[in-house]
């Protein structure tokens, strides 16, 4: 089995960033990769199946995906889980128009997580599966989970000293990273999303899921959704 995590980016923008990709193996060795958005079809917008030929999940994978996995309940104006770990991209109750902050990447990765499901992708919690253990495919918010690694101060996620550090606390936690250049903090909050991955399969115990669980509305819509976290010590 291996654990991925996706940092996704804005499909919108005007030059798309690469999302990035970690790749840990049952001992904790991280490897890098990167995917690329689909190039938006005629009307601007992403089509599922192009959606999920450009990110494949393969049937030994647990993923989990630095970026929302549904809408708001009818009527909210963010989701129960963006609110209680004060994220700052926040999901409203319809997909939002690319152009505001987060609002291309908010809709980039709803629509990414609906065209994983609608293709057969890996389970959804609370939709699919009952239990973390059983689900393979997660939403996660390295920014609340970060601190809980033990460290009351970190570093400007972008400097070196920053970058250093987080890669010291996941190093701590049991992965390895490949020698060379130290990562980018895209790169370190995917390596925290796939070791989250790993924790749901090795230490369920210290797995918080927050938020309203997942369902699917008439219209076939994915709302709202739980977050993974790490469990309160």
């Amino acid at each position: 089995m291996r654990f991925v995590g996706w940092d996704l980016s804005d499909p919108f923008s005007r030059r798309p960033r690469p999302v990035d990709v970690a790749v840990v193996d049952p001992q904790g060795q991280v490897r890098f990769d990167e995917r690329r958005w689909p190039p938006l079809d005629r009307g601007g917008g992403l089509e599922a199946l192009a959606l999920a030929a450009a990110f494949p999940v393969a049937p030994e994978e647990v993923l989990v995906v630095d970026g929302p996995q549904a809408l708001a309940r009818p009527g909210a104006a963010v989701r129960e889980a963006e609110r209680l770990l004060r994220a700052p991209g926040r999901t409203p109750d319809v997909l939002p128009v690319p152009g505001k902050p987060f609002c291309g990447f908010v809709r980039g990765s709803v629509l990414l997580f609906a065209a994983l499901r609608s293709t057969g992708g890996p389970e959804l919690l609370d939709v699919d599966v009952a239990e973390v253990g059983q689900a393979r495919l997660f939403e996660a918010f390295p920014g609340a989970t970060w601190p809980r690694l033990g460290v009351s101060k970190l570093g400007k996620k972008s400097s070196p000293a920053g970058r250093a550090q987080r890669r010291e606390l996941l190093e701590a936690a049991g992965l390895r990273f490949p020698p060379g250049a130290l990562p980018t903090h895209d790169q370190l909050d995917a390596a925290l999303c796939a070791w989250l991955g790993w924790l749901t399969r090795s230490s369920p115990q210290r797995i918080h899921a927050v938020g309203t669980p997942l369902w699917l509305d008439s219209a076939g819509w994915l709302r709202e959704g739980r977050i993974l976290d790490m469990s309160a010590r």
